[in-house]
């Protein structure tokens, strides 16, 4: 009866049956969960996108985006996520190939998230310290983030936050795409650039994040004639190349300037000519591909853009 009654409660109060030891397959082989993870290590700020959707905050964080931390003190210098969305972690070094051992194992973490393709040594390495998990959105462009999310939470007994998270995502989804419709209508088709360096432009391909966010949106992505995009990701073009833009608009990834302006690049002097018209986006080096939290924030970017006008 007591058994019983405690099952109602969970059932109520929405709290995952998890049974562990659990076995999960991800995108670096498979792992198995002892227990319920209490304390996390998450190694990229895609890795951190899983969490904050379900209310989880890391002991430890890594990133290969941020400089001047201090490996084994407390995170700072975020540009991106909030401090209160990451907690207090600890900053445990890179997060793609050189991520500090000795940090990561002093925090006695029970979880390790990490992305995917990884160097094998690195990911051999994390699996001496504790259950590691690898996930890549990127291996199908349909999916993404999803399954990554949904198999986080169940790790976690987090199933019935992460399908509420996901009803949140798909209903916001439908609104923005209902506010972009008369864009979409009138100008569909959109080139995807990016500060690259000051004298070449980068365009995305189809695979890449910020890509999808627009075609989520309803907009055709459109590349560049003569241009090639290797594994459909990314490519760097010289400036010369953009005088062959055929798209409707273009949106131009790219930094400030230390005192907060846009200046002109000769990038857009020749986007300019081929009289495409361009919308600026702040280029964040911590932002992620993608994930729960960035393709929203990413979509509302977008949308203040396309409502204040071209800016040129």
């Amino acid at each position: 009866m007591r058994s019983i009654f405690w099952l109602a409660v969970a059932l109520l109060s929405g709290l995952s049956l998890a049974q562990y030891p659990m076995r999960i397959q991800h995108d670096a082989g498979d792992a198995v969960i002892p227990r319920k993870p209490e304390r996390i290590v998450v190694l990229g700020e895609e890795l951190m996108e899983l969490l904050i959707p379900l209310g989880v905050k890391p002991v430890g964080y890594g990133s290969s985006r941020m400089s001047g931390v201090r490996v084994g003190g407390r995170v700072e210098g975020l540009t991106y996520y909030r401090p209160e969305e990451i907690g207090p972690a600890v900053f445990v070094g890179d997060a793609y190939t050189q991520p500090n051992l000795e940090a990561i194992t002093a925090l006695k973490p029970d979880l390790i998230l990490f992305w995917a393709t990884a160097p094998k040594p690195v990911a051999e390495a994390l699996k001496k310290i504790a259950p590691t998990v690898g996930w890549d959105y990127n291996r199908d462009e349909k999916v993404g983030w999803r399954r990554a999310f949904t198999e986080t939470a169940r790790m976690l007994g987090r199933d019935k936050q992460a399908e509420e998270a996901l009803k949140r995502y798909d209903a916001q989804l439908e609104a923005y795409r209902l506010r972009a419709a008369p864009f979409v209508a009138r100008r569909p088709r959109v080139t995807l650039l990016f500060f690259y360096n000051e004298e070449t432009t980068g365009i995305f391909g189809p695979r890449f994040g910020f890509s999808i966010a627009l075609t989520r949106l309803g907009f055709e992505l459109a590349g560049i004639p003569g241009v090639s995009i290797p594994d459909r990701s990314y490519a760097p073009i010289s400036s010369e190349v953009l005088l062959n833009v055929q798209s409707d608009w273009a949106i131009y990834l790219r930094p400030k300037s230390p005192d907060g302006r846009y200046p002109e690049l000769t990038s857009e002097r020749m986007l300019k000519q081929s009289k495409v018209p361009i919308y600026r986006f702040l280029l964040d080096v911590q932002e992620p591909q993608s994930g729960p939290v960035t393709d929203l924030r990413r979509i509302e970017g977008i949308l203040r853009l396309l409502e204040a006008g071209p800016q040129n």
